[in-house]
Order: structure tokens, then C-alpha cells, then sequence
């Protein structure tokens, strides 16, 4: 996979995402709204809203989207898990962190160098232990405004 136009603040556990000139944090106040697929483009959209009237919800001044989506393009690999419902429904919408990870299963997945060539999957976790596991050729950050 190839991010496009923005990059995670660290390369696994991270809660922002930097691209579009702003930090984007996803774990504060911003709340996932939901994903959609259309299999006609082959594409996957994730997205996020900040709740109106809060001051700085993505923790970049400047930063006046009410909303971003990540568009997974050329998706090839999607898979989810059920969240723990010990946790209040709440925790479902709020990211715990996302990581890049090699393809495959098992331990060590997770580092924190990679090669520009390297691939990897994107895996987005949520408080409620939730987690989506993403690839696709190419993966773009959009405002929503």
C-alpha cells in the first residue's frame, strides 16, 4: 500500500495522521462515523466527524474540515473484528491507534522502520478492542468540509 497524500505521526499506535498541510488526531474528538464499499471503484472509505463548536477538534490550528475519510483504492485484504461489548458503545467510535503491518498473521508485525518499497497493511483500533485490518494499492487522506 502507498499513502498518497499523508503519513501516521509514528508508524504504529499512532492517533494522527499528518497530511493536507494539518495533524489529524482521531483518538480525541473526533468520532468514526463508519465505512462504505463500493465494489464498482473497488474502493474502501473510513470516515471521521468532529462535533460542532469545539475549538480545534483535530489539534491543528487552522484546521476547519468538520470531517476526513481515508479512500482505500485497489482494495485487496479487509477484515474486522466484533468489539468487546464490556466496553460502553461509545468506545466503538473513538481510535485507540493505527499501525502499519507486514501481511500475514502472527507475532512481530509491528515495527518502526520501513523501507519506501515495503508493503503493509493498515490496521485501525478502536478503545472497544475492535479492529480493522486494510490493503489496497493506495490509500488518500480527504477533508471534509
Amino acid at each position: 500500500m502507498r499513502f498518497e497524500n499523508f503519513d501516521l505521526a509514528v508508524p504504529y499506535g499512532a492517533i494522527q495522521l499528518r497530511g493536507l498541510g494539518h495533524d489529524w488526531d482521531l483518538h480525541n474528538f473526533a468520532d468514526f462515523r463508519g465505512f462504505t464499499f463500493d465494489p464498482g471503484l473497488d474502493e474502501l472509505t473510513m470516515e471521521w466527524q468532529a462535533p460542532e463548536g469545539q475549538e480545534n477538534p483535530w489539534g491543528s490550528r487552522g484546521n476547519n474540515a468538520r470531517g476526513c475519510r481515508l479512500r482505500f483504492s485497489g482494495l485487496s485484504f479487509l477484515r474486522g473484528t466484533s468489539r468487546d461489548r464490556a466496553y460502553p458503545l461509545q468506545e466503538s467510535l473513538t481510535v485507540s491507534g493505527i499501525s502499519k503491518a507486514t501481511p500475514g498473521q502472527g507475532e512481530g508485525r509491528l515495527k518502526q522502520d520501513w523501507g519506501p518499497d515495503e508493503r503493509f497493511h493498515l490496521i485501525i483500533q478502536f478503545q472497544d478492542e475492535r479492529e480493522f485490518e486494510v490493503a489496497a494499492d493506495v490509500v488518500r487522506l480527504e477533508a471534509i468540509t
